[in-house]
């Protein structure tokens, strides 16, 4: 008896050795691996059907990553470059009006605006600490700041874009296998877990709720979001529309203001700056259809697809969020909910209590 005990903990121990080396060597693919198995559970649905009309796994996966490839990473690689080229041609604007205008005049023609002129009493104290000295040592120090992360930024673009041409390589083979192979490995899975398998599977189906609930209801809203953003200042004639919609998308994750964090300064920024109607058509297209998808949209799909608390779905995103990047908005909710799932799996198999 004394022998077999050893032999577990001894068996156990190398697998625990091997599957932490395994990690480790996967480690430099993480990302791309993990977007492939997303996508992949989002997709497969449709693989299922694509199969039962080709009558071949490889054929249909194939015919999947490719469309993958056309409709997603094609798209969002032309997008990639084209907010590069902004992102590019904003630094050097901002560089030639630094070089042409000197400090003062950047303030004279701040108090020249229209909205700070009309209200110079109010706006006393504000202009006086623009004018001292702290304040333009603050500002110098942010700009340099500023640029030298941009330098370093774009010097480093042909690595950047090297990595991600190899990232999408190691994504569509991925992809390829995880629709090909999906099932076995989730089988396997399901073999090897030493739990009832009524457990595993509710496991492995809270998983496959929560992606499907984070893709459609936080991703597919910030998306929509995104869009409607870009239609927007597109409409207006806002310079670099396609950054800021990139803006927009991003901070459409941050509660409690999300995507007007973004939408908002620029329709403020419109009625100084582009004219009446343009401030009013962003305003009312802002909230009532950008905004709008957090109140409508985002709720009712992620209430019906992840069963815990909204504080913890909140923490749990935006911890995974800062933690591992855009794909923690993924890994955030799918720890919390797993562990919901073990907490009532604890109860009834351990404590013995129906839930």
């Amino acid at each position: 008896m004394e022998r077999e005990r050893i032999y577990v903990y001894f068996f156990l121990s190398l697998v625990i050795f091997f599957l932490f080396a395994s990690l480790f060597i996967l480690f430099p693919f993480i990302t791309p691996i993990l977007w492939a198995v997303v996508i992949g559970i989002v997709i497969y649905p449709l693989q299922e059907r694509l199969e039962r009309v080709v009558k071949n796994e490889n054929l249909s996966a194939l015919i999947m990553t490719c469309v993958v490839f056309l409709f997603l990473v094609v798209p969002f690689s032309v997008a990639s470059v084209i907010l590069v080229q902004q992102v590019i041609d904003l630094s050097q604007r901002l560089i030639v009006q630094l070089n042409e205008y000197s400090y003062k005049d950047i303030l004279r023609a701040l108090r020249d605006l229209p909205l700070v002129r009309d209200n110079s009493a109010g706006l006393a104290y504000v202009t006086e600490f623009l004018q001292r000295e702290e304040f333009r040592n603050i500002l110098a120090e942010s700009l340099n700041k500023g640029l030298q992360f941009l330098g370093d930024k774009l010097g480093k673009f042909a690595f950047v874009f090297t990595k991600s041409f190899f990232y999408t390589f190691v994504f569509l083979i991925t992809f390829f296998f995880v629709l090909r192979d999906g099932p076995e490995m989730f089988r396997r899975v399901e073999r090897l877990v030493p739990m009832k398998e009524e457990d595993v599977k509710d496991l492995l189906g809270t998983v496959y709720r929560t992606v499907l609930a984070v893709v459609y209801g936080t991703v597919g809203t910030a998306l929509i979001q995104s869009l409607l953003a870009l239609i927007a200042y597109s409409v207006i004639g806002l310079r670099f529309a396609l950054l800021w919609s990139v803006a927009t998308f991003f901070s459409a994750f941050v509660p409690p203001f999300g995507a007007s964090a973004v939408w908002f300064p620029i329709a403020v920024y419109s009625f100084v700056e582009l004219g009446v109607w343009q401030g009013i058509f962003m305003m009312v297209w802002g909230v009532f259809l950008i905004s709008s998808m957090d109140n409508l949209v985002r709720p009712l799909i992620i209430k019906k697809g992840v069963k815990i608390p909204y504080v913890v779905l909140f923490f749990s995103t935006i911890g995974g969020l800062l933690k591992f990047g855009f794909i923690g908005v993924f890994l955030g909710p799918i720890i919390f909910t797993t562990l919901f799932s073990l907490f009532k799996i604890y109860e009834k198999r351990i404590l013995m209590r129906e839930t």
